[in-house]
């Protein structure tokens, strides 16, 4: 007689929990459950020989490079401030003419308006009559000593001629140096000394080569001396001030390399280089003013721009942390996203989400998405986009 076989609680445990999960779910032998949800793979675009040739596309290979020391920083274009002039009157007088306007072009010298001054009409007297004075005491001084030599005359004669002569050039040279002071050149005052003409009328000329920025002197205003009337701004070169806080003061110097970026100027870069470190640090925000100056040769920054300035380390020391970094015209806005195009064969490309560091220069920073030795597009990448893009609307219908 055959003893009954034994079920073991292992058994009847798994029997009951598989009944219950069932239970649970609803299953019914003739209902299908619903698919598992698939994670999506790779997108990737292939291109033809056609469209690699016309697209232009061009890659680069992503490497580790050491962390250099930089910081950024935002600040207000200004002028250089050897290359801003403001041009005011010299004298007391009524503006006769206005030669500039606002925007205009001007060059060193160049006359920028006229004052009529009733000051510099007797300045002009003054000095013509100094001249003609100084000339005619020099004039007796060397007769008095020819007569000296020859005994003719005496010796003190020589002597009180010479001290007029010495008097009346001082007072011309004053008259002089009158005339320069209320803007007249050596070559006006030639010309004056020859056409012995009384003139009311003086030049206000700008110091430098540039551009009017500002404009105040209109025809028929009273001015003053020390009146602005003009501001002329050399645009070659500007200049931007920012503030470096003094536990950052160390990786600061002269000649030190920077890169600037403004809104008005897109991806344009602009390098330039730290002028001077302040001396002082303000009391209340604990920074020093640090000015750098950037070359502009075709004056398309401007004074009143905001920008942003990289102040760029002077090397990556032998303790640097080491980073992925890949060409910053590789990486491109897909949305909220960052994203590359990496070549995965002869013409395959895949799109990679990145999570993106700082900026270094013409390269950028990777913080995830990427490996070393990854070839990424950096020309060319919008046709993949364009392509992904067409096969993902196809694939929807």
């Amino acid at each position: 007689m055959k003893k009954p076989r034994s079920v073991s609680l292992k058994s009847i445990l798994t029997c009951l929990l598989a009944s219950s999960i069932a239970a649970c779910r609803g299953d019914n032998s003739g209902e299908d459950a619903p698919p598992e949800a698939v994670a999506p793979g790779p997108q990737r675009v292939e291109l033809t020989a056609d469209q690699m040739t016309s697209a232009g596309i061009a890659v680069a290979v992503i490497e580790e490079r050491p962390l250099t020391d930089q910081f950024e920083a935002t600040a207000e274009i200004e002028a250089a401030p050897n290359r801003f002039a403001q041009v005011g009157a010299r004298v007391v007088g009524r503006v006769l003419t206005v030669a500039v306007a606002e925007g205009d072009k001007v060059a060193a010298g160049q006359p920028l308006a006229v004052i009529d001054s009733p000051e510099l009409g007797q300045a002009t007297g003054d000095y013509l009559a100094a001249v003609t004075t100084a000339n005619v005491a020099r004039e007796i001084a060397d007769r008095e000593r020819a007569l000296f030599d020859r005994r003719i005359s005496s010796e003190r004669e020589w002597r009180l001629a010479e001290a007029e002569a010495v008097r009346t050039r001082a007072a011309k040279e004053a008259a002089e140096n009158r005339l320069h002071a209320f803007g007249l050149s050596d070559a006006e005052l030639q010309k004056l000394q020859v056409e012995r003409h009384f003139s009311s009328e003086v030049s206000v000329r700008s110091p430098l080569s540039g551009v009017v920025s500002s404009r105040t002197a209109a025809i028929g205003r009273i001015v003053q001396p020390g009146d602005g009337l003009f501001e002329v701004v050399d645009l070659a070169e500007v200049a931007i001030a920012i503030d470096v806080y003094e536990q950052s003061l160390t990786r600061v110097k002269p000649g030190q390399q920077v890169e600037v970026r403004t809104v008005a100027t897109g991806s344009a870069l602009f390098r330039g280089h730290v002028s001077s470190v302040g001396a002082v640090i303000e009391r209340q925000s604990r920074t020093v003013k640090v000015r750098v100056v950037l070359h502009n040769p075709d004056r398309i920054l401007r004074p009143g721009m905001f920008a942003t300035v990289r102040v760029l380390g002077s090397g990556p020391s032998s303790t640097a942390e080491r980073v992925l970094v890949a060409p910053t015209t590789a990486v491109q806005q897909d949305g909220s996203a960052a994203i590359v195009f990496v070549r995965v064969g002869p013409r395959t490309f895949e799109r990679r989400e990145v999570e993106l560091g700082p900026a270094q220069g013409d390269l950028t920073v990777v913080r995830r998405g990427l490996s070393p030795g990854d070839v990424v597009v950096t020309a060319g990448s919008f046709i993949l986009k364009a392509e992904l893009r067409k096969g993902e609307l196809g694939e929807q219908e």
